[in-house]
């Protein structure tokens, strides 16, 4: 199964539900996170995903949900 395919099953639903590439990653338990945050641009690229900034703590995150359409 591709890295893709395992991502889609762990990224939530709704934009209040979105999550950071490094929860993801470690909840995936493989691979680096810099590739699975660079799957995570291709999917929001391709439009698989959303992709959000957010300011936290003082720093910029970004956050990736599906949409509920």
């Amino acid at each position: 199964m591709s890295i893709s395919d395992e991502l889609a099953k762990l990224i939530p639903i709704g934009e209040e539900n979105a999550v950071s590439g490094l929860l993801l990653w470690k909840q995936l338990k493989m691979w680096s996170p810099m590739s699975i945050k660079h799957t995570l641009r291709l999917m929001a690229r391709d439009g698989l995903i959303e992709r959000k900034q957010v300011q936290r703590d003082g720093r910029e995150t970004i956050l990736y949900f599906r949409s509920r359409s």
